[in-house]
């Protein structure tokens, strides 16, 4: 039993585990691809709502200071400058 024999074990073991668990039914199926589906929409509704917030608050960020040089990118990455406009 050399090296050659091991991918031939493995491939072996891993047929022996998919034969024992049982085959998923139609609704089973149904159930899991809504449940991927619902999943998909919840992230990608979380994440359109952050980019939404973050490029408003670096709308109103810009309106009050023109002549700052600070891209979208760097303020969705967190660097904020230090002095901001808000009225307290």
């Amino acid at each position: 039993m050399g090296i050659a024999a091991a991918p031939l074990r493995l491939f072996a073991f891993i047929h022996r585990r998919r034969a024992i668990r049982p085959r998923r039914s139609l609704q089973d199926w149904i159930a899991l691809t809504i449940a991927r589906g619902l999943s998909f929409a919840i992230v990608g509704g979380l994440v359109y709502v952050t980019y939404i917030v973050e490029m408003t608050s670096y709308d109103d960020f810009r309106k009050c200071n023109k002549s700052s040089t600070v891209t979208r990118i760097e303020w969705v990455l967190g660097f904020r400058p230090a002095d901001d406009c808000r009225r307290f």
